[in-house]
């Protein structure tokens, strides 16, 4: 399979690398590494009751009582992807000077019909018979053979060819078509949760329909991905662009999917973010110039090769994949590299790459890896890193007889050998008629080897019978007609050429916005347990530290978001309402704010009447990273303390300064750790 798959691409030296893997069972340069099957110390109890509390997310219309996989993002939650969506500008669409557009969300049918959405964007599906309930069939038997495997009175009871079955189930089940999946439901037994029988497996897809137009003559639907109206606007982009190749279009915007059985909060929803990047290249070339600051990058692989053998991840550099033939092109790896440098930036740590196995390949792509993201809930996936090939641009083109191609001047001009198409459109109309576009289209289109078969066959027998597809009222037929020696002659012949025209590549990274955010706070989220002594400070214990006995014992919810992703940056907390009536502290926050606006630093006033611990664990629990107290002292001495939000330690600055020195700490420009050294800590 593998090879008919690469040689089918073109790809003869690729196959070679992966067979050679594959015989040795080995590859260079690799170590293996494994990774952690659960977040170390999560409570998601504690984690969700936190978020609903401080309303970072809820379910949308929850008085009415709610709807699956649709929900609101609260004011914290709101800037916390804001903040996101503003740095992924930063790191890709600036970095890499792409050309952002903005997208509309309502689609004609036609444009997913060529796209092949209409009858391959699909989940498989399965009914309990008697309750009707409907489940995603591979989720389900995922979670149906865990539950074998872990069930503590059934799973001693398993033999060793069974667990092996239920691991194998767990790990191919994503990538099952539905023969498969009826083999394995017959060979298991499986049932419903309510031990009912399941209905037969079918294919559901997944795309919202709606009318188009006060008639609904017009079939539409819903986004599921940003990628077709990017694609389709190539041409205008492309003269935008001067002509130059290879060059990137990016969009942010809503997406729908009409999930079977969303669940796990904000990771499988009807309605959500994404954030898509169309780099188009000459596929004959992708190379990229800036491999090279990537090319040293470790980073965590799974090839389809590991998982099959069951093997654990690699760390890799990604040079040493790409020359290796793991990773198809420089280009593909170069965002790899790029996508993990930016999870990494805004604070998540636990990820890794894995690779599309050919039997889960989406229809539209030659390779593809996906960063998954470790969550409560598993590995999930949050970013897909697709090389489309020329797939899309083809299909449009050919649908619309349009051309979506770019132009590559040579270096010198060049000797080819091209098929000239001698068609005579007066004789063939006349003939014709009604169908002679059809004909000319079918002669344009014939494969260049078809071509000079039936240029052989005219100059023996003058006519040559073909069949066609047209189209007659709007219904496709097939007809039967005769081509005759004056209507067409194809012949090769040599011709300098200076250039040529081709249909570009696509390498798609596609971002899961709503994923990336989840994902992220739930690796930032800890528990903070204090013993409170009178008289003493807050200390900090150890992250995520187990929950003592000891009734004294406070549990204080901490979200470790880095100063960039984080909803505010600073929190301004008057130690006393006392304090905050008074003129001159009323001035000096006037001033910060000021000041904050114009560095672009968000914050917040706590002017409540709690104790300075309450409001600091307060600010803790969304993240804010910093925390400037205003006391009684802070007239007469003009100092304030700041404070860090993981470390709880303080340091005085100077009013005037303040500003200064936070904005400096949310960009980087200094670090705590230097500011620790350069301020007077408060003991």
């Amino acid at each position: 399979l593998q090879f008919l798959y690469f040689i089918g691409k073109g790809k003869k030296k690729t196959f070679r690398k992966t067979l050679r893997t594959a015989c040795t069972g080995t590859v260079s340069k690799m170590t293996a590494t494994k990774l952690p099957t659960e977040l170390p110390n999560f409570n998601r109890a504690e984690f969700e009751d936190t978020c609903k509390r401080r309303f970072l997310y809820g379910l949308g219309f929850d008085c009415y009582g709610g709807v699956a996989g649709i929900y609101d993002y609260g004011p914290v939650g709101c800037q916390i992807k804001h903040n996101f969506i503003n740095l992924w500008r930063q790191h890709f669409v600036l970095e890499e000077n792409m050309l952002e557009v903005d997208t509309t969300c309502l689609t004609p049918e036609e444009v997913f019909k060529t796209s092949g959405h209409t009858k391959k964007f699909t989940d498989v599906m399965v009914q309990d018979t008697v309750t009707k309930d409907l489940y995603r069939l591979d989720k389900y038997l995922e979670e149906w053979a865990k539950k074998k495997l872990e069930d503590p009175k059934k799973k001693d009871k398993l033999s060793e060819e069974e667990k092996k079955d239920l691991t194998n189930l767990m790990a191919d089940a994503e990538s099952m078509k539905i023969p498969e999946f009826k083999e394995v439901l017959a060979k298991h037994k499986v049932m419903s949760p309510s031990n009912n029988p399941l209905s037969e497996p079918k294919d559901f897809n997944l795309m919202f329909p709606t009318p188009i137009g006060p008639a609904g003559d017009r079939t539409g639907y819903l986004r599921p991905e940003l990628a077709q109206g990017i694609l389709l606007n190539f041409k205008r982009m492309l003269e935008f662009n001067g002509g130059r190749m290879p060059f990137a279009g990016a969009a942010i915007g809503t997406a729908f999917r009409n999930e079977i059985a969303p669940r796990n909060n904000l990771i499988r929803v009807r309605e959500f973010t994404l954030a898509e990047i169309e780099h188009f290249v000459n596929p004959d070339d992708k190379s990229c110039p800036k491999f090279h600051t990537v090319s040293d990058l470790e980073v965590c692989l799974w090839p389809k090769h590991l998982q099959e053998q069951r093997d654990e991840p690699v760390m890799m550099k990604l040079g040493d994949a790409v020359e290796q033939g793991l990773i198809d092109n420089e280009t593909l790896a170069y965002f790899i590299g790029r996508v993990k440098l930016f999870v990494h930036a805004i604070g998540i740590k636990f990820i890794r790459f894995r690779q599309h196995k050919i039997s889960e390949m989406a229809h539209y792509a030659c390779d593809c890896w996906d960063l998954e993201a470790l969550t409560s809930f598993g590995w999930v996936e949050c970013v897909g890193i697709a090389d489309r090939s020329c797939f899309d641009l083809k299909a449009h083109g050919k649908e619309r007889n349009t051309e979506f191609v770019a132009y590559e001047k040579y270096d010198t001009p060049k000797k080819v050998d091209v098929l000239e198409r001698g068609i005579v459109k007066k004789i063939v109309s006349q003939t014709f008629r009604a169908v002679s576009k059809d004909v000319m289209k079918y002669l344009e289109e014939l494969p260049e080897d078809e071509a000079l078969k039936m240029e052989a066959e005219l100059a023996t027998n003058e006519k040559i019978d073909i069949t066609i597809d047209v189209n007659e009222k709007g219904t496709v037929v097939s007809k039967t007609l005769t081509l005759t020696r004056n209507m067409v002659s194809f012949k090769k012949v040599v011709k300098t050429v200076e250039g040529r025209n081709y249909t570009p590549s696509v390498i798609e990274p596609s971002f899961g916005v709503g994923r990336l955010v989840y994902a992220l706070l739930e690796q930032v989220y800890w528990v903070r347990r204090e013993e409170k002594k009178e008289g003493d400070a807050p200390a900090a214990d150890a992250k995520g530290g187990k929950k003592s006995k000891d009734d004294k014992n406070e549990k204080r919810a901490v979200f470790s978001l880095p100063a960039m992703i984080a909803p505010y940056k600073v929190s301004i907390m008057p130690l006393s309402p006392t304090v905050f009536r008074e003129k001159w502290c009323q001035d000096l926050i006037t001033m910060w704010r000021a000041e904050f606006s114009s560095m672009g630093v968000s914050y917040k006033v706590d002017d409540g009447s709690q104790a300075i611990g309450k409001k600091y664990a307060r600010a803790d629990e969304i993240g804010v990273p910093f925390d400037i107290t205003i006391d009684q002292q802070t007239e007469s001495e003009k100092k304030v303390t700041l404070r860090e939000r993981d470390s709880t330690k303080q340091i005085f600055v100077s009013t005037d300064e303040a500003a200064t020195v936070l904005s400096k700490l949310c960009t980087g420009r200094l670090t705590w750790e230097d500011a620790l050294k350069e301020f007077t800590i408060k003991e």
